[in-house]
């Protein structure tokens, strides 16, 4: 009898080894005992992308490098993880492969691939995203815990209390507020909170902002060029309110005295859509760090953004708010010629 009518049992069962190939979503491949590949999957070939027919070859050449040669002379274990290229993971499964006639007779080993790049992508961020809030969290409570204890000292040797301490300690008090707020709104934003949303009036909605931003505005003696092309948007008013605030308080920022500010708000291309444009005569932004820019707590340089306040994670509360309206984000920059962050809104 063929090998696979005898793995199959074909004749008890007329099971067909083709539909079996295409009911098996996960890249697999059999091999006999003496580790020579006899069968594969479609999947396997278009996974891979063999550089040449693989059937015949032994495991261990096709796999050199790999936990698969390893995994395939312990059969029965599924605790093998195969990185693939740096960027796939998989998880190898592997299985012996009886006789239907005789179970104690092993003809051949399976091993079928399970892909967990997206678990693992997921657990990279997961574990940066930890580290990152620690090391926020323990710059201010650094600040706070030497602050106080200076204070207590000094209560204790009957010496009055440093105001500048004081200062500092609600400083760094304000800025660990600022990032626990911050984590909220990103937490309920993942979690897929419900927008209100309704027609905005693009008007309304910056002066709103403007007159809240305005003493920081005016203590830089900026200049703030409004441009409304647009007169009303679809959104949640308070989470686009919290867009445009992110946005001109970090053109405010990064933007030197006596420089000008611009808002802007224009149809699309098309005119099915709505842009807001909030653009700065900063000190502009390399463009090998734009494409990071929205990414939780990254900065493009970390003592300065530090030294101007801020948690990190303005940009992607931008990025998560507008993704949730359907639209897009997107930076146009350049060294020594300022920023463009542009956010695009369904029309």
């Amino acid at each position: 009898m063929p090998f696979f009518e005898r793995i199959l049992g074909i004749g008890k069962t007329k099971l067909d080894f083709k539909l079996l190939l295409d009911a098996i979503r996960d890249p697999f491949f059999i091999c006999d005992l003496e580790e020579t590949i006899i069968q594969t999957s479609p999947q396997l070939e278009e996974v891979f992308g063999f550089a040449q027919p693989i059937l015949g070859q032994k495991v261990w050449k096709v796999f050199s490098g790999t936990d698969v040669p390893d995994a395939v002379r312990q059969v029965g274990s599924d605790a093998h993880k195969l990185d693939f290229g740096g960027e796939r993971y998989f998880s190898l499964r592997v299985s012996r492969l009886r006789d239907p006639d005789d179970e104690t007779r092993v003809l051949a080993v399976i091993v079928i691939f399970h892909d967990i790049s997206d678990l693992k992508r997921a657990d990279r961020v997961r574990i940066d995203f930890v580290a990152n809030v620690s090391h926020e969290l323990r710059t201010p409570l650094t600040s706070i815990k030497g602050y106080a204890d200076t204070i207590a000292a000094d209560l204790a040797a009957g010496q009055p209390v440093d105001a500048a301490f004081v200062g500092a300690i609600q400083r760094n008090a304000d800025r660990l507020m600022d990032l626990v707020h911050d984590l909220l709104d990103l937490s309920a934003l993942e979690s897929h909170e419900a927008l209100a949303l309704e027609i905005v009036s693009t008007r309304e909605i910056t002066d709103r902002v403007v007159t809240g931003l305005r003493k920081n505005i005016e203590e830089k003696r900026q200049t703030l060029v409004v441009d409304l092309e647009v007169d009303s948007v679809r959104a949640d008013p308070k989470r686009l309110e919290q867009v445009l605030v992110n946005l001109l308080d970090n053109a405010c920022k990064y933007t030197p005295p006596e420089r000008e500010l611009r808002i802007v708000w224009e149809m699309g291309a098309g005119g099915g859509s709505s842009v807001l444009k909030v653009i700065d005569q900063g000190p502009g932004i390399p463009a090998e760090h734009h494409a990071r820019l929205f990414e939780r707590f990254y900065r493009v340089d970390r003592a300065r953004s530090r030294e101007l306040g801020g948690t990190g994670l303005g940009l992607a509360i931008v990025k998560h708010i507008v993704g949730r309206h359907g639209g897009s984000v997107w930076v146009e920059s350049s060294v020594g010629q300022g920023s463009t962050f542009a956010c695009r809104f369904p029309g």
